[in-house]
């Protein structure tokens, strides 16, 4: 920012300015997979580097685990998705559980009248019918009692004088009673004035406000009655009390729940500050019944298969007892309800509960996944992925079915930041099944590609070998290809690892008309492997600017990158200044993406545009808050059919010396 010499002294000084950095590339190759699980949150993206962290996280590969090898259930292919991810060279992928099991779970009321709400939630960290035999109680507690007299400071003594600003004590030891920012009370017989304390010196005590009346003899200098509103109080004791302490402040006769906002330790006693003013008047004269202070925590006794206690907790995150930081339980999750609770504190804390079982535990089925599509679960699985920004890549292989692959791509048409590969139905026929399912699923914008057939790979299990979906392999593939030659190149002309056949062999004849719609195909050539031989996006025919997937992926890669990168840029002042910024950083980053061999041109001139100006940009439209910046590129395509014209011509050349 600009040097502003305003209030300063002459002199040199030092006024650094802050560039904004080039743009840097965004990932490409991170894969999302969405799919059943035996165990692990459901609905919630796991972040995963290695196929052993899935396998510790949602399920066994051993056969003879009780809950049995799912990873070879027929219907769930999820698995080996991820695995062929990890094998073809992927590095990180994310993986949302969608399943049928259920956690079980009870919601806590608060303490609020007439109507309670609800305040927390205890649910069992496994799902399954055996969270329902967890019990949850809950107890009042109180850190500072009632018993250990915390009581509001009941401070009198009699004045030699007082003047307009100032009351003078008989003692030093009599003024030392009193504080800065103590609200008192100054009387003489029908006289009274009630003011705030400034400081006290020796025997003086000097007011902030001037008194109203005149004193002419001697009066009485005691502590203010606690009026409604206010919100500062001196205690004779502190005890336990502390920020974010829910308390309650009664005389036997009025009782006001509240929340400390903040503390101020005097010797043994101190103040403490309200979050709101008090609703009641409590006097503090010396025949006024004394005003106690005590605490308002509450007990969780859970029985799992032992018995957890956690006494006095709070509601408070500012408290040291605060629950979300106490509860650490090997059995229950206990979280604030969302929505947040609109209830005020301290009436949000959980009101008084017996043993209560949790409820609506459900054990997980896979085989059941066979007997249903559930495409509500796989829709919210997708859904969960929105936050995530790092998703470059969609796979979803237990669904073929054209509900939830039309999801998918419009989950990646929405995102703009990620592209979906699609897994042919099984046993489709190159003449038929795999049109048939192509034609159900289109994207304008070219944001998925759709892959034939599945592949064979070796049983991990048990003997013989399992034909699976392609996609996991498929992204593996992906992340290899960007990770050594750049997103633009396409990903194919490149073996799957780890496949062994194909569910079936096509022919040159029988794959010319599924390319021509945007089926990529999986080929076995004799001495070369089993490589991808298809790179096209299932974009309409007549639709060529999105055909192929390294274009669509290359695009999505430098939008992503310039809206990151440029982020700098927004509430700056629109100017020429800003602009020669943001042309500059654009023209920067494009320029290494030429270089990268990403865009057509034998200059970065030939290559990209970037246009900044008047034209782009009038007085009408900057005064909206916007600022244009069109961006013209030409990508580079894959040579898809290589030529070769020969010409045979009699005769041939004459050579000449």
């Amino acid at each position: 920012m600009a040097f502003v010499a305003t209030n300063k002294a002459p002199g040199v000084y030092i006024d650094e300015i802050q560039l904004p950095g080039a743009i840097a590339g965004v990932g490409t190759s991170t894969a999302a997979f969405v799919g059943p699980a035996r165990r692990g949150t459901i609905n919630k993206p796991e972040f995963l580097t290695s196929f052993t962290q899935f396998v510790n996280k949602f399920g066994p590969l051993d056969p003879d685990d009780p809950f049995g090898p799912f990873i070879v259930d027929p219907q769930v292919w999820v698995t080996h998705a991820v695995r062929g991810f990890f094998d073809n060279g992927g590095k990180s992928c994310f993986f949302v559980r969608v399943g049928l099991g259920k956690q079980s779970s009870l919601k806590l009321k608060d303490k609020a009248t007439p109507t309670a709400r609800d305040t927390l939630v205890v649910t069992a960290k496994q799902e399954g019918t055996a969270g329902d035999s967890i019990t949850v109680e809950i107890k009042d507690a109180s850190i500072v009692a009632v018993a250990a007299g915390v009581e509001a400071l009941k401070a009198e003594i009699t004045l030699a004088s007082a003047t307009a600003k100032q009351a003078n004590a008989t003692s030093a030891a009599d003024a030392g009673k009193f504080l800065p920012g103590d609200i008192v009370l100054l009387s003489e017989g029908t006289n009274s004035d009630r003011v705030t304390v400034a400081n006290v010196s020796g025997t003086t005590i000097n007011l902030q406000d001037s008194l109203t009346n005149t004193y002419t003899a001697a009066g009485k200098l005691r502590m203010g009655d606690l009026n409604p509103g206010q919100r500062r109080i001196r205690l004779n004791k502190l005890d336990a009390l502390e920020a974010g302490s829910y308390v309650t402040i009664a005389n036997g006769v009025k009782t006001d729940e509240q929340v400390v906002q903040s503390i101020q330790k005097i010797g043994a006693g101190g103040v403490i500050v309200l979050a709101r003013g008090l609703t009641n008047l409590f006097g503090m004269a010396t025949g006024d019944p004394a005003v106690k202070i005590s605490s308002l925590e509450f007990t969780l006794v859970l029985q799992t298969p032992g018995t957890e206690t956690y006494p006095n907790l709070s509601m408070d995150p500012r408290h040291s007892r605060y629950f979300g930081n106490v509860v650490d339980s090997t059995f229950v999750d206990v979280t604030a309800i969302d929505p947040p609770n609109p209830t005020v504190p301290p009436t949000n804390r959980p009101a008084v509960l017996a043993a209560t079982a949790l409820a609506g535990g459900a054990n997980e089925n896979l085989s059941g996944f066979r007997g249903g599509t559930f495409t509500p679960l796989f829709r919210a699985g997708i859904d969960a992925l929105e936050p995530i920004d790092e998703v470059n890549m969609l796979c979803v292989p237990d669904r073929t079915d054209q509900d939830i692959q039309a999801y998918m791509v419009a989950h990646c048409e929405k995102m703009q930041d990620r592209f979906a590969i699609l897994d042919p139905v099984l046993n489709a026929t190159p003449s038929n099944g795999i049109v048939t399912q192509r034609n159900l699923v289109s994207s304008d914008g070219g944001y998925a590609a759709l892959y034939y057939p599945r592949v064979v790979i070796t049983n991990p299990v048990a003997d013989g070998r399992v034909t699976i979906p392609p996609s996991g392999h498929i992204a593996g593939l992906y992340a290899r290809t960007d990770n050594s030659r750049g997103v633009h190149k396409a990903p194919a002309n490149d073996t799957l690892r780890s496949v062994l056949a194909l569910e079936r062999t096509l022919t040159d004849d029988e794959q010319g008309p599924l390319n021509e719609i945007g089926v990529n195909v999986i080929r076995q050539f004799q001495g070369s492997g089993i490589r991808v031989w298809g790179a096209r996006t299932i974009v309409p025919k007549d639709i060529t600017q999105w055909r192929y997937v390294n274009v669509r992926r290359l695009l999505l890669f430098i939008e992503e990158s310039i809206q990151e990168g440029t982020r700098f840029a927004v509430f700056e002042p629109n100017d020429l200044s800003l602009w020669g910024k943001v042309n500059r950083q654009v023209t920067d980053f494009l320029t290494r993406v030429w270089r990268d061999g990403a865009l057509f041109g034998a200059t970065p001139e030939a290559a990209f545009r970037v246009r900044i100006d008047e034209d782009l940009n009038p007085p009408s439209l900057r005064q909206l808050g916007q600022l244009v910046i069109e961006v013209v590129l030409f990508p580079t395509t894959p040579a898809e059919f290589i030529v070769f014209r020969i010409i045979q011509q009699p005769g041939g050349p004459v050579v000449q010396e």
